[in-house]
Parts: structure tokens; sequence; C-alpha cells
């Protein structure tokens, strides 16, 4: 399966496009054991140039040195986001660094994160580096700022760029991203801005040759002119990379993930069953269909497709409206160039560093 679906899109993806592998969760252990798998072989016959995920831009820092050049990658990858903290990640991962230890240093793939979450580390990273500033140690401090310090961040960020370290200059970019998006619109009118900012570190960090793969949510590769009130990341990346960007959506039938539930009370990850699968939908249409994998040549669905993040509330589940409403998005399949589904989904379990 796993040949035969490379052997596919190969020809669309060319000599150096972008393959995007999107999610049903953000917590199905056999969703990621799958593009895993399509990650791992893409590595074993040496065209995986870069592992591109939607994780912060600092953490890809040390995730990268960890896989190209050996290391504890279980205690790199802890300093990451709680909904990719699980075991079958970090497994995979390590399967990478793996291959990556057969391969000459040139050929290694690289790991980027293009996310401008966990702005504090970026700052703590400027500070090390020598960049001394109120600004950033309040960043790094994790300090509220107001709309008018953000505003003086993006300048002080915009005078580090100009460093002649290229890695200073890329964390002070990342870093003005950050407060263009978040503390410069406290009421979130600018989320949107994220997708944007993402797609524009990958595409500043795309390399010359090889296959890209860009692990995200399936709504952040979708290509959406409107996600959030602005342009999806696969928008922004289609209207650059034209054919050689080919986002892969994900969808599946029943089970659990690995989610939050806010009816519990708790803020802990568990296993959490998935909302219910409603006729009409774009899953229910690939289910329907029983295959594993369609390009959007062989497939068109007017939608709606649902929609499950980190938060999954059950007690919702009651109220069909609510459910639509809450856990579905009213867009096409034609977001995608090809869909991917599972059967069902399994909740992943989550792990701590040794």
């Amino acid at each position: 399966m796993t040949d035969a679906l490379i052997d596919q899109v190969m020809p669309s993806l060319g000599e150096n496009g972008v393959l995007g592998l999107g999610e049903p969760t953000h917590g199905s252990a056999n969703a990621f054991a799958w593009k895993l798998e399509l990650i791992c072989e893409l590595a074993r016959r040496g065209v995986l140039a870069a592992l591109a995920f939607e994780e912060s831009f600092t953490v890809g820092l040390e995730v990268d040195a960890v896989l190209r050049e050996g290391g504890d990658l279980g205690r790199a990858w802890a300093k990451g986001s709680s909904i990719w903290r699980t075991a079958t990640i970090l497994e995979g991962l390590r399967t990478l660094q793996r291959i990556s230890a057969t391969l000459s240093p040139e050929r290694r793939p690289r790991f980027l994160g293009v996310d401008v979450s966990k702005p504090y580390r970026t700052a703590r990273a400027l500070l090390e580096r020598g960049h001394d500033a109120s600004l950033l140690r309040a960043v790094a401090d994790r300090a509220h700022l107001s709309i008018a310090d953000a505003a003086d961040l993006e300048l002080l960020c915009r005078s580090l760029e100009d460093e002649a370290d290229p890695t200073a200059s890329a964390l002070a970019r990342n870093l003005r991203r950050w407060a263009d998006a978040y503390p410069a619109a406290p009421d979130l009118s600018r989320l949107h801005l994220r997708d944007s900012h993402m797609a524009h570190t990958l595409l500043e960090n795309l390399p010359d040759r090889g296959i890209t793969v860009l692990w995200a949510h399936n709504e952040h590769l979708a290509r959406n002119p409107e996600g959030w009130g602005g342009p999806t990341m696969g928008h922004v990346l289609r209207a650059s990379l034209g054919s050689r960007y080919y986002p892969v959506g994900m969808l599946c039938g029943d089970g659990e993930c690995r989610a939050v539930d806010p009816s519990t009370g708790g803020d802990d990850h568990t296993a959490v069953p998935l909302p219910p699968l409603r006729l009409g939908t774009t899953d229910a249409a690939l289910r329907e269909l029983g295959r594993t994998f369609v390009t959007g040549e062989e497939f068109d669905h007017p939608g709606p497709r649902r929609f499950i993040g980190w938060q999954v509330d059950t007690s919702l589940f009651g109220d069909a409206r609510e459910v639509a409403d809450t856990f579905e998005v009213a867009r096409p399949s034609s977001d995608f160039a090809a869909l991917a589904f599972l059967p069902e989904s399994t909740a992943d379990i989550g792990y701590e560093p040794a």
C-alpha cells in the first residue's frame, strides 16, 4: 500500500514538491502511524528532503539537530506541543532517526517547525545568542504584552532579522510573526495570519531538491481561501507552488481519539469517543465508497466534513445541530488533491520522557 501510494503521487510532486499529510483528529494513533510509514519509506528511498511540522520553530531546531546528529529524541520532542507528544509519533520519529543515521550527512532529511507557537522559547533562544532586550525578557517570562508592546516587539524583531547569523534572523522573524498574529489582536481577529505565517516559513526553508512532507491538521492543509477569516496555509502554498503542492486530507469512521473533553471538568488528554458520523458528510460518503485512498479526479463531494481538533466536548453529542455546528466544516473535498480514509480511529497515548 505504501509503495503503491508513493508511486502514485510522486509524478505530481516532481523533484521538489510538498506532500501535505492531514489527519482526522489531533489524536488518532492509526492516522499518525499511516503518515509515519509514508514518511519513513520516502526517507528509505532517499528522496525525503525535509519533514515540516505544525510545531514551534524553536522546538523544530532542537529536534532537527537530534534527528540528524543523534541524541535523546524523547527529551527534545517533549518540549513541543502536548497534542504531538504521543507514543506513536515518538516511535515513528525514532524510526526516522535510525534511517537517517544510515544516510550520508548531506542526504539526511531536515526537520522544520513551521508554527509561531511557544514564543517564550523563541525569545529565550534570542537572549542566549546575546540579544538582550526588555521585551525579549518579557516574552521569555511569559508576561502579558499590550498592543503597543506587540508593535514595539515587531520593530525590535525586524532589526534583529538583519543579523548576519541566519538562525538568529529566522528566530526573530518567527517571533515577529507571533506578535503579528496574537498580541497585536487580543480578540484573535488576526488568527488567520498564523496560517499565512506557517506557509511563508515553509517556503523560506524549502529545500532545493527532494520531497518535503508537511504534517498538519486537515484544515491547515486545505486549499481554503477563507479559513479563520483568511487564507489557510494550504491556500498560500497552492498559490506559490501550484501543482507541486499536493495536500492529502484524511477522514475516518467511528472510534476514539486522544483529546481533552471539557465535559469532564479536567484538562488531561484521554481516550474520547469521536462525534457521531452523520449521513451526508464526506466522511460517510467515503465509508460507503469503501476505498482507502481516492484522488480528486476519482472522488468529488460537496461536504461538509468532520473537523475534530484537540478538544472534544462529548456533552454535545446528543444534539444533531450542535454536532454539525461544532464538529463539521462546510467545505468541499476539492480542498485536497486526494483523500485517505480510515475505517476507524484509535486513540493514541501520551508519553513522558525518561
